[in-house]
């Protein structure tokens, strides 16, 4: 088998990925150091038939074809509940739905088996595995392979122009600490500064600004079939969900008022679907920056608002998991008896020391600097760099427990 070299710090190493195209512009920066899959059925039936031959690639179509439902379904099933969140109505027919759902479980098989059989020919120090977010097929099934192997799960950043490369994971699943010990350790996180821009989403072109008073409880909506929410929600399911429960806790805290501004990259609109509120306003023609800065406390299930809003060194309640649930950082409201005990510690802020250290270790430490449209052109040392980070965590949060 052909290798790539690369001489970064003296390894030979060969980033693997698969052809997604959010990050077809790594390939540009990693150049001779890239293995590229194709994840087109025709790609990977034909490869099976090199690699195997043409009798076994014909078995393999067969048992892909004939598999057991329960084999390959936690690979597909985001993709599924992704189709039923975006088009209900199509997707909403179970005959529809169940012929998509066996299709992507068909391609999943005949993926799965040709990844196992290639990565198998590396050895574990020879091959640094690249998976995309790796919830959903194709990367679902990447990331299911390489289990064993060097790997790294990208994603976009908490800030602006920044990346997470993660060997652990992305959002609620990554190795960010959550041990507040770690972040008042001695070591100064924030020395290299804190990020000054946040993002400002578009608003949703049919709704103009509202006026509001300051003091208001900001509630900002989420993608529904965004893996925060159909993986890291345990309590909230979707964006009608999270209304209802906006309404139960406007009813019970009755000095309060509930602003919502829906995610401008999800099509559908709760409004409209339930019946108002008089203290529940829809602000999808707000500034989101302005919401945060104007509003007392910020209540999200795990959205980068809330991270933003840590940045104004505002209240922050989350209702999902998270990796910036850290005690003494955010307040917690997985229920609806938690949610309202929240909202009763008006007077409550993040502890301002963990607050920069936290800030400061994610921007000057864990995220990488760039974007999937224009990524570090040291992308390869970026990557390394990612493992020397995990490590030197781990080892001083053992310190810690010791």
């Amino acid at each position: 088998m052909d290798t790539m070299a690369n001489s970064i710090l003296g390894q030979e190493i060969t980033f693997l990925k698969l052809d997604t195209r959010v990050i077809k512009n790594f390939d540009k920066v990693l150049t001779n150091n890239i293995e590229v899959v194709e994840t087109s059925l025709w790609s990977v039936v034909r490869k099976n038939a090199l690699k195997k031959g043409a009798a076994k690639a014909l078995q393999a179509c067969a048992s892909s074809v004939l598999h057991k439902r329960s084999d390959y379904e936690f690979l597909t099933t985001g993709n599924v509940l992704r189709k039923k969140i975006r088009l209900p109505r199509l997707f909403g027919n179970k005959v529809i739905s169940a012929a998509y759902s066996w299709i992507k479980r068909v391609q999943a098989a005949l993926l799965l088996d040709y990844l196992k059989e290639h990565l198998s020919q590396y050895d574990w120090d020879q091959l640094i595995v690249v998976v995309f977010n790796g919830s959903n097929y194709p990367e679902s099934v990447l990331a299911e392979a390489s289990k064993g192997f060097k790997r790294v799960f990208v994603e976009d950043g908490f800030f602006p122009g920044t990346l997470q490369i993660d060997p652990v994971g992305i959002n609620a699943a990554n190795s960010v600490p959550r041990c507040s010990a770690f972040y008042k350790s001695g070591r100064d996180f924030s020395e290299g500064g804190l990020p000054t821009a946040v993002t400002n989403r578009s608003s949703k072109r049919k709704f103009t600004p509202v006026d509001l008073a300051p003091g208001f409880v900001f509630v900002p909506f989420q993608v529904p079939s965004d893996m925060q929410v159909t993986l890291h929600s345990p309590w909230v399911k979707d964006m009608y969900n999270f209304y209802d429960i906006v309404v139960n806790a406007a009813e019970q805290n009755p000095e309060e008022m509930f602003v919502i501004k829906e995610h401008p990259r999800f099509k559908r609109s709760v409004i409209g679907s339930r019946p108002p509120h008089p203290r529940v306003k829809f602000a999808n023609g707000n500034i989101t920056s302005e919401l945060i800065s104007n509003a007392r406390t910020v209540v999200t299930i795990n959205s980068t608002v809330g991270i933003e809003a840590l940045l104004l060194g505002k209240q922050v309640i989350t209702l999902g998991d998270s990796c910036y649930n850290i005690q003494d950082l955010v307040l917690r409201g997985n229920d609806m008896g938690r949610l309202n005990a929240a909202l009763a510690l008006r007077g409550w802020l993040p502890d301002d020391e963990l607050r920069r250290q936290f800030l400061g270790f994610l921007w000057n430490y864990y995220l990488v600097k760039g974007s999937f449209t224009e990524p570090p052109t040291a992308l390869a040392s970026r990557i390394l760099d990612c493992f020397e980070l995990d490590s030197e965590v781990r080892g001083a949060i053992a310190n810690l427990n010791n």
